[in-house]
């Protein structure tokens, strides 16, 4: 049940956070009166506050736990709380309006002078970063210059990207080879307007980070993929992203999920071109796959017979592959062959999703079973 923003319990935090919302603050203070408000605010928090002592709490924070505990934005709960929204007032006495001009006019300079002022989420971002980012306007221009050259270069659309590129290679052609790196103010001004591009939360943690970076087409230079049979590479290697290697002679390409099959295909002395994914779709597979479509590859995808199969499956035909042994017949077949061998097959973990290229798939799952890979890498040699 969601609670009552109009607990007394509350009182004092929203009277403080209407302040800081008017006054443009990047943090309110805090000071519980009560045990009972304590108790309430640590809770909508996620962190233990004491009563009597005083503190200090990000405004993005609040706003971000207000979303999840009471299902809307903070400015939503302010006005519902006090009858009027909390809007933001120049005549402040706290607010420098001539450093907030200051601001705004960097975050917009730099973003002119990238082709990217019209862009839809700008005035989100310049708001932002004024409020949030915590940039004093004497450290602001480096960091905005070198964002908005980020910015121009990487994949803020809904679509998948088409390009990749590592992301040291995107730093240093920004002029400083460290400008994306965790923690660096440059990378914190991609990632909130990334976000707001993609309509998506501000990354909290590494992992969120680089699944946010991945939605731009911006990878970790170490990303790569394991690959068999390709001209001039000795045996399975794997190959980091900056290094790709040329397409092969064949008209047909195999990716498989797991390392097992190009194990036996290198053992029985097979150059047949092959991709491993490795158990998922990382940049560097996404980009090999990508330019073997565009050359005309027919590129054909197996995978596991569960969730986090299928969907490394339906994203590979996204990028123009087809599917490989992944109907319907195939996972009938494989059961029976599990059975037949006495191999004891783990229960599915959770719905598979759609099946849009065999819609009888999704349904002969019911079964309940999931397949890995390695059950029918018999039969996935037979056909190389």
């Amino acid at each position: 049940m969601t609670p009552d923003p109009r607990r007394p319990e509350y009182e004092v935090l929203w009277r403080q956070a209407r302040k800081a919302v008017q006054r443009g603050q990047v943090k309110l203070g805090y000071k519980p009166p009560t045990p009972a408000a304590a108790s309430a605010v640590s809770e909508l928090l996620g962190r233990p506050v004491e009563a009597g002592v005083g503190g200090t709490v990000p405004v993005a924070d609040l706003a971000a736990r207000v979303a999840v505990v009471f299902g809307r934005g903070l400015d939503e709960v302010l006005a519902e709380v006090h009858g009027a929204p909390a809007e933001f007032r120049a005549d402040q006495a706290s607010v420098d309006s001539a450093r907030r001009e200051w601001t705004d006019g960097i975050l917009r300079a730099a973003l002119a002078s990238a082709g990217l002022a019209d862009a839809p989420w700008a005035s989100a971002w310049v708001d932002q970063v004024r409020r949030y980012a915590k940039i004093a306007p004497e450290r602001l221009a480096g960091p905005a210059g070198v964002a908005a050259s980020v910015l121009a270069r990487v994949n803020l659309s809904a679509a998948a990207p088409a390009t990749w590129v590592s992301r040291v290679a995107l730093a240093r052609e920004a002029g400083d080879e460290h400008a994306l790196d965790p923690g660096r103010k440059a990378a914190a001004l991609v990632l909130r307007a990334a976000a707001l591009a993609h309509g998506v939360a501000l990354p909290r943690g590494r992992a969120e980070e680089a699944r946010l970076w991945e939605r731009c087409g911006v990878a970790d230079g170490l990303s790569s993929v394991l690959v068999h049979g390709f001209p001039e590479l000795p045996g399975p290697v794997q190959v980091p992203l900056r290094s790709l290697p040329g397409l092969p002679s064949a008209d047909t390409v195999r990716v498989c999920l797991r390392p097992r099959l190009v194990e036996a295909a290198a053992d029985a002395g097979w150059r047949v071109p092959l991709v491993c994914l490795s158990g998922r779709l990382n940049p560097a597979s996404r980009a090999l796959l990508s330019s073997l479509v565009a050359a005309g590859k027919r590129v054909t995808v197996h995978a596991d017979f569960d969730a986090a199969g299928l969907l490394v499956v339906r994203a590979a035909l996204e990028l123009g592959a087809e599917p490989w042994r992944m109907g319907a017949a195939d996972y009938r077949a494989a059961l029976d062959s599990a059975r037949d061998n006495d191999i004891d097959l783990p229960a599915l973990d959770g719905d598979p999703g759609a099946t849009p290229w065999d819609p009888d798939l999704a349904a002969a799952m019911r079964a309940g079973w999931a397949v890995p890979e390695e059950v029918v890498t018999g039969v996935l040699l037979d056909d190389l």
